[in-house]
């Protein structure tokens, strides 16, 4: 387990205040090479965390967000003449108003969500009570708060209690600190506590962790990258419903009998479909296995719908 530092792209990494699907167009905000650089060296595993409406809206494609993403990593990567300082980048292209039907709906993953962050965590093995977060917006204070993180709000040299748009007094409360720059943000995280991993090892353990690209840079993940194997289409699904699970239960703020019971459920799920996978060489088996598995998902459905109306 190692600790991250969770980092909001727009205003935080880049200057943008609207939809950027042009690579061209990135602009590193002053100093977070530098910034970036001394949190690498300190051993904390860098990931970006961000909400790309634009998709949602039409305004770009996935494949554009991800040339921008290539292009942020390259910048950073030459301006701190180190490769490879970001680890990976996860975004979310989903807005409950899109124009984009197939985009249209909440999502785990959006901000102020911890979808992302909680994803991160089981991907790369990160401790969230060890991390930190740093973003512009309410929405990323409450997204790293929610997920376990301490989190820091940029307000770019603003007062503590001037009015700006577009940010709540209650996620200035919410965060751990507030900070003008991203260079005394990372200030604060260095003078709080060093990170327990060194970056040696945690250099090693990308390696493990990261699939092989076709170039250096860090892979950029959504909820839409799922393996094209039926099997692991069964499991994303699965995994994508306990979030939904955990991300309900986190705003609700309790764990009802029936939340026990889907829960319950979903583990019998998960059980049943590993059984299956075990009996790939036997495809009466198999079948038999996924059929129970997919069973037992219908009783999660049914328990989850009854929670909601208590």
């Amino acid at each position: 387990m190692q600790p991250a530092v969770f980092l909001d792209r727009d205003n935080t990494l880049i200057a943008n205040d609207g939809d950027l699907g042009d690579p061209n167009q990135v602009r590193l905000m002053d100093g977070v090479a530098g910034a970036l650089k001394r949190l690498h060296d300190a051993g904390y595993r860098l990931i970006v965390v961000t909400n790309q409406g634009g998709v949602a809206r039409g305004k770009y494609t996935e494949e554009d967000v991800d040339a921008v993403h290539q292009r942020i990593a390259a910048l950073i990567d030459e301006a701190a003449e180190t490769d490879g300082m970001l680890d990976r980048f996860y975004y979310c292209p989903y807005h409950p108003q899109a124009s984009v039907e197939e985009y249209r709906r909440d999502h785990p993953w959006r901000k102020p969500h911890p979808g992302m962050l909680l994803q991160a965590a089981r991907d790369l093995h990160i401790d969230l009570a060890q991390s930190w977060l740093i973003g512009d917006q309410p929405r990323d204070i409450q997204a790293g708060r929610a997920a376990g993180c301490r989190a820091i709000l940029l307000n770019h040299g603003r007062s503590r209690h001037e009015p700006a748009e577009q940010r709540a007094e209650d996620a200035t409360e919410e965060a751990t600190e507030i900070a003008g720059t991203l260079e005394s943000a990372v200030e604060v995280i260095l003078n709080a506590a060093p990170a327990r991993a060194s970056t040696t090892a945690r250099r090693t353990n990308l390696a493990d962790d990261v699939a092989p690209a076709p170039t250096p840079m860090p892979a950029s993940h959504s909820p839409r990258d799922v393996p094209d194997d039926t099997l692991r289409q069964m499991r994303q699904s699965m995994q994508e419903l306990a979030e939904e699970i955990r991300l309900e239960r986190m705003q609700r703020g309790d764990f009802s009998p029936l939340m026990m019971v889907a829960v319950l459920f979903q583990l019998l799920a998960l059980l049943l479909a590993l059984l299956g996978m075990l009996q790939l060489e036997q495809p009466a088996a198999f079948m038999n296995w996924m059929i129970g598995a997919g069973l037992v998902q219908l009783l999660v459905i049914t328990t989850l719908l009854f929670d909601a109306r208590r």
